[in-house]
């Protein structure tokens, strides 16, 4: 899993879009920040503050992104990353298709 601090989505879908982090908690159940990206049009990008200064724990077991095309399908990011503080790192997921047609968000390799 890339170690990361941040994460941006590029909106490179045919809709408005807006996202949430969600992470995975060592009790094995998801959790949802209450930060969210705010909406968006395609072709701009939003990237989150410090992954901890929005609630994501340093034990958290992955970390995606929970995106929402406005008007249309909703879904998780697919592929996890994980949360390390201090790492200079962002990881990059794209938001392709339309709000129902090939939906997907999916990580940058």
């Amino acid at each position: 899993m890339q170690q990361v601090s941040k994460i941006t989505v590029n909106n490179m879908g045919g809709y408005v879009f807006n996202y949430s982090v969600q992470w995975l908690d060592t009790n094995g159940n998801w959790q949802t920040s209450d930060w969210n990206s705010g909406n968006y049009p395609i072709d701009q990008a939003r990237t989150t503050p410090d992954l901890g200064s929005i609630g994501v724990p340093n034990d958290a077991l992955a970390v995606t992104v929970y995106g929402h095309a406005i008007l249309g399908t909703s879904g998780q990011g697919h592929a996890f990353v994980q949360y390390v503080p201090g790492s200079k790192n962002s990881a990059t997921y794209n938001a392709t298709g339309t709000t129902f047609i090939n939906f997907a968000i999916t990580l940058q390799g």
